[in-house]
């Protein structure tokens, strides 16, 4: 049978997937692929705006494709799997309904709530009022969320009455959030170190990758507005052999099995978001597919071929009972453009050399595109992820900090302080 597969997406994530994919020995088609992507992929035609599933059905049985990979959530939310599905087209990605555990934040944490997923102490507002009102059961900090889809810039974190105001102002008063805000989430705010567990799934049966950590925050010493994602390493030390056994004792298996029993089974790439508290884990988030930086981290690590066992899970049938990992460690670090995550600089024209980073490390473009041979433009405002892999942490963040050096491109910025939480994770 044919090793093929139509990858849906065009960011960082995407490029880390399409250049595993490849070297896994499959044909990748892509849809407007950005440079990375257009590079390992055969580019499929244009597709209308009004029928763009139906045209990308056709085109997937026109080239006897074997399934089709969906990378960011937007597709999921739109209903894409159950609508290629439908058409008798394997997809990994999983329905609509499941997805909501992203999607739809109410949802998710009256889930958590039924069966018993640890998780911070919650609330549900479905107006200003209502909101006002809720504001006495919390203490500062505490945490709004909005319910619906926001970037990742969706959560925030309430220090004050300023603060309130302010949320109360973009959500209600500007209507920042547009329909994602239609309910908004209270929540006490969790103390302790964030990180990320990523679980490959049938649904039942599951593999977990390398646990990562993220960098939210635009700029060094978390500080600025939170943003899509400024940087991640894994694997990341802070959840041990013993806390990851209790991840999936209290939170893995329960949520595939609330999932399932709610006729939501999910099947694709689960991401949990998590905050480890003196040896406890709670749940921050749950979303539906795979992390953006940290795929460009957990990528360098995988030996064994993610397209089949893409390709299983498509097949509804999760059969790889060992992933190989290697003992590698990787960090990532995205270039954004100035003024990122807010009104960021746009129009920003670049060259890259050829053959300027080492064999360990690999640049991914994000949000570009390539204007003539060799010359680029930024679509958006994480612009590109360079990531570098070591024998230790310490020698990967050195290692990209190293390459990242090389990239002189105006009006751009980045952290200078990936990975180093992680080092003293490792001295703990």
């Amino acid at each position: 049978m044919k090793r093929n597969l139509f990858l849906l997406g065009n960011g960082g994530r995407e490029s880390a997937l399409c250049y595993k994919l490849n070297r896994d020995g499959a044909l990748v088609y892509s849809y407007n692929p950005n440079p990375t992507i257009a590079s390992y992929s055969i580019k499929s035609p244009e597709f209308s705006k009004d029928s763009f599933y139906s045209d990308l059905s056709k085109f997937v049985e026109e080239k006897d494709i074997r399934m089709v990979v969906i990378g960011p959530e937007k597709y999921l939310d739109e209903g894409a799997t159950d609508f290629l599905e439908s058409k008798g087209i394997k997809v990994f990605g999983p329905s609509k309904e499941a997805a909501k555990i992203e999607t739809d934040k109410s949802f998710a944490k009256e889930l958590m709530n039924r069966y018993n997923i640890p998780t911070a102490r919650y609330e549900i507002s479905e107006s200003l009022e209502k909101s006002i009102e809720l504001k006495r059961f919390f203490n500062f900090p505490f945490v709004m969320k909005v319910s619906g889809l926001a970037s990742g810039k969706g959560a925030l974190i309430i220090k004050n009455d300023d603060d309130f105001e302010k949320a109360l102002d973009d959500i209600y008063r500007k209507n920042v959030f547009k329909d994602a805000a239609k309910r908004v989430v209270f929540e006490e705010f969790l103390y302790g170190d964030e990180t990320s567990l990523f679980i490959l799934t049938d649904g039942e049966k599951f593999l977990l990758l390398p646990p990562a950590q993220d960098h939210k925050k635009a700029f060094d010493n978390e500080k600025g507005p939170n943003t899509g994602g400024m940087g991640s390493y894994a694997p990341c030390n802070l959840l041990n052999k013993k806390l990851i056994d209790k991840s999936v004792e209290k939170i893995v298996e329960p949520i595939l099995y609330a999932l399932r029993k709610e006729e939501k089974t999910f099947k694709g790439l689960l991401y949990a978001g998590l905050m480890v508290n003196d040896g406890e884990i709670f749940v921050v988030e749950f979303n539906s597919r795979f992390g953006d930086p940290e795929t460009q981290s957990i990528i360098p690590l995988i030996d064994s071929s993610l397209y089949d066992i893409m390709v299983e899970i498509s097949n509804g049938d999760l059969k790889t009972q060992n992933l190989k990992i290697n003992d590698l460690y990787s960090t990532t670090v995205v270039l954004a453009a100035e003024g990122y995550p807010l009104d960021y600089k746009k129009g920003i024209r670049f060259t890259i050399e050829e053959n300027i980073f080492d064999q360990n490390t690999i640049l991914f473009h994000a949000s570009s595109k390539e204007i003539s041979t060799n010359f680029f433009e930024n679509t958006g405002g994480r612009i590109l992820n360079l990531t570098s892999f070591d024998t230790s942490l310490e020698k990967s963040i050195k290692r990209v900090y190293s390459n990242i050096e090389k990239l002189k491109i105006e009006g751009t910025f980045y952290r200078h302080d990936i990975g180093k939480k992680g080092i003293q994770y490792e001295k703990i």
